[in-house]
């Protein structure tokens, strides 16, 4: 079925999580994706075992499936002029390159914007970094955890006040840099359909993770106070809070506009004698009586289980969510509604499923990811693309070029 980046052919020389989750995200829309690995290495992450996984020694690495599938691996030394050379060619030929080397690496490997893009000058070359391409810190190494995290000011502000700062589960941020990265891509393949050039697009981790914590910023950027962290028990919104229920599951209540759903607040929790207590009456009074209201909350939430409360929220129109562990959201209705779980043809996962990117088209329907490759496991394949023999080929692969 045709994707809309269907006949797009993208290079990337990534590792980790940002750049691969970009190009992992271009496959799925269509895009013929060629990764460029270190022979001996690989993309470390194919190493990486989580504590879940049980067996250090498994082959198989979920992180890496996730962000490589719909991808073809070519084992190749760019360190060796033969190798850079073979890698010049096959850039020469794609539409767009991706990369999330350091910028003092990429400068040393020439495989720059200015090197390349007087090679191919239709190239859109998409670079990632940690903290930005100007600055003090451009070569500042990073990830995700703490350029973003840490530095833009989202670690701190959502933690409680005096509370060791908040753990962030891994890669949050460089899904959402890999998600941006992906449109702008595209943004720029459709620029380059006007004036026939490509272009430079650049993100950082740290800008991201700016982007992210931008309410919170731009009100320090216009009053001069930026916000703090805040207790529960000093909201400035009581029903934009989280409680525990009978069976010690917690719920989270989002009324952004409390006035408008107090009254049916009320009414859902029991509790219409809180609609004449002058100390609720209005958001501006259970501000200033925040805890109170929190415990009497408290109190009544308590009284019944999550899956009890739920038709009662439901059925007043409450904004709210229960607080999901990911064991649940794995069987969640909702979650298989929208498609948010893909099957991939893995060769050695029976009923092997990654999760989506999240954008859709409508008109493509759902089909089965391709597995993530093995290192290498296209090198040769590509390798006879380019136009090259086996004679040359199997030079390259005694000279240890290609893998």
């Amino acid at each position: 079925m045709d994707r809309p980046l269907q006949g797009v052919r993208v290079i990337e020389v990534a590792m980790w999580v940002a750049g691969p989750s970009t190009t992992a995200v271009l496959g799925d829309w269509g895009a013929d994706v060629i990764k460029l690995e270190d022979p001996t290495t690989g993309d470390p992450i194919r190493g990486f075992v989580t504590r879940t996984m049980g067996d250090p020694d498994a082959r198989i690495r979920p992180p890496f499936e996730l962000d490589n599938r719909n991808k073809r691996s070519v084992a190749v030394d760019l360190r060796t002029a033969d190798g850079h050379a073979f890698a010049l060619k096959l850039i020469e030929r794609a539409d767009v390159f991706v990369t999330s080397l350091r910028l003092d690496a990429i400068e040393r490997m020439k495989l720059d914007y200015a090197t390349l893009s007087a090679k191919n000058p239709r190239l859109i070359y998409a670079s990632i970094n940690g903290y930005g391409h100007r600055g003090p810190d451009r070569n500042r190494p990073a990830y995700d955890y703490a350029a973003a995290w840490a530095r833009s000011g989202l670690m701190a502000t959502i933690a409680e006040p005096g509370q060791s700062p908040p753990a962030q589960r891994p890669a949050m941020i460089d899904h959402a840099v890999g998600l941006g990265l992906a449109g702008a891509i595209s943004a720029a393949l459709l620029a380059r359909e006007r004036t026939g050039r490509g272009r430079e697009v650049n993100i950082s981790l740290f800008s991201m993770g700016l982007w992210m914590n931008a309410s919170d910023l731009t009100v320090g950027l216009m009053t001069g106070r930026s916000p703090n962290s805040e207790s529960r028990m000093e909201r400035v919104n009581p029903l934009w809070s989280s409680y525990k229920c009978a069976d010690a599951r917690w719920i989270y209540f989002v009324m952004i506009q409390s006035d408008r759903h107090w009254p049916d607040f009320c009414r859902a929790l029991g509790k219409s004698e809180w609609l004449d207590d002058p100390r609720f009456k209005d958001s501006t009074v259970r501000a200033q009586n925040c805890a109170a209201l929190t415990g009497e909350i408290d109190r009544a939430v308590a009284a019944r289980t999550s899956d009890e409360w739920a038709p009662i929220f439901d059925r007043h129109n409450l904004i709210w969510a229960p607080v999901r562990t990911d064991a649940e959201v794995l069987d969640d209705p909702q979650v298989h509604a929208i498609g948010a779980f893909a099957a991939v043809d893995h060769p050695n996962i029976p009923e092997c499923r990654v999760v989506n990117s999240p954008v859709e088209f409508g008109d493509t329907g759902s089909q089965p990811h391709r597995a993530a490759p093995e290192l290498g496991q296209h090198t040769e394949e590509i390798a006879l693309e380019m136009g090259l023999t086996w004679d040359e080929i199997a030079r390259l692969k005694v000279s240890g070029t290609l893998g």
